[in-house]
């Protein structure tokens, strides 16, 4: 691994608090300083990644996380994996944003193992 490496993991859906919208920050700014991003959306994160969000009180999530996540090709990268049993879980497996991988736990270990940091948004 080169440079530095920082994993999120978020467990709370979108629109319950203000998490989702400081991961993004945070995920900026990180990127920003060259650090690659590691996006590990469980439980009810999963829903933040899910196409076609329409809330009628806030900006949709799934754009800018998506956002994020595609600007995520360029140095310093940005990858997303949504856990499988979460998805499945929710119905949602199909519908992930453009950019986000389905996997699982053993994901999440490997990158936590790779990561300088990790942090819990939740």
């Amino acid at each position: 691994m080169t440079g530095k490496q920082l994993t999120i993991v978020s467990i709370n859906g979108p629109y319950r608090d203000e998490g989702v919208f400081t991961m993004i920050r945070l995920a900026h700014a990180a990127k920003e300083k060259g650090i690659t991003v590691n996006f590990f959306n469980y439980l009810d994160a999963t829903i933040i990644a899910h196409r076609d969000q329409a809330p009628k009180e806030f900006p949709p999530v799934e754009t800018i996380f998506g956002i994020m996540v595609k600007k995520g090709i360029k140095q310093p990268k940005a990858d997303a994996i949504a856990c499988i049993k979460c998805t499945d879980a929710r119905g949602v497996t199909k519908q992930q944003t453009e950019g986000v991988l389905i996997g699982g736990l053993y994901d999440l270990g490997e990158w936590t193992a790779e990561s300088d940091k990790t942090i819990l948004i939740g």
